[in-house]
């Protein structure tokens, strides 16, 4: 008898909670929902580490030995709330394609080379041998060296012309050199 009057108790607490949070007015929702964001505020000098380890046992009887290799890294967390707050818009990146291409031809003139033609060399050949299948660094060198890969930057005409030339060494013959063998290798 007990059993069953706590049963309904329970079952009749429960249906008052649920008609009570289905019947909520909305006001109390917008109420709710217009709160600021709430972040941790973190005592002077704290810091967050992250650590990986690997350890490989070696193969020694009667011993218990392994080789291991760590990673860490430590990171200084803000104490104060407006170092978070301050830039809550988002803003242009800072480095686009001009940019990039612009420091490569620097790098190149300041080497003795012509800038503007190892340029668009390096992006007709990009093109010619792409750099699929080989991981992260292989799409970095794809992306940058693609002027197509992404959307309109306003480049200047020859640089987006450089990814349809036909033949990149006779095209651009006052370079001399071809900037992608200088890390990679064609198996052709």
């Amino acid at each position: 008898m007990q059993l069953a009057s706590t049963k309904v108790a329970i079952l009749g607490l429960w249906l008052l909670l649920y008609w009570r949070c289905a019947s909520g007015n909305k006001t109390n929702l917008t109420i709710d929902l217009s709160r600021k964001i709430r972040s941790l505020l973190f005592t002077k000098g704290s810091n967050m580490g992250i650590f990986f380890a690997v350890a490989i046992p070696i193969d020694i009887p009667d011993k218990s030995v392994s080789q291991s290799f760590y990673i860490e890294a430590n990171y200084g967390i803000p104490t104060i709330n407006s170092v978070i707050i301050q830039n809550t818009h988002m803003e242009k990146r800072s480095i686009d394609r001009r940019l990039l291409y612009n420091v490569i031809e620097s790098k190149l003139e300041s080497n003795g080379y012509p800038g503007r033609a190892c340029l668009l060399r390096t992006i007709c050949e990009s093109v010619k041998f792409p750099f699929v299948e080989n991981g992260l660094v292989g799409d970095i060198i794809r992306i940058v060296f693609t002027p197509s890969s992404s959307q309109k930057e306003n480049l200047d005409a020859e640089i987006e012309e450089a990814e349809y030339s036909s033949d990149c060494s006779k095209v651009y013959k006052n370079c001399s050199i071809n900037l992608l063998d200088i890390f990679s290798h064609s198996f052709e």
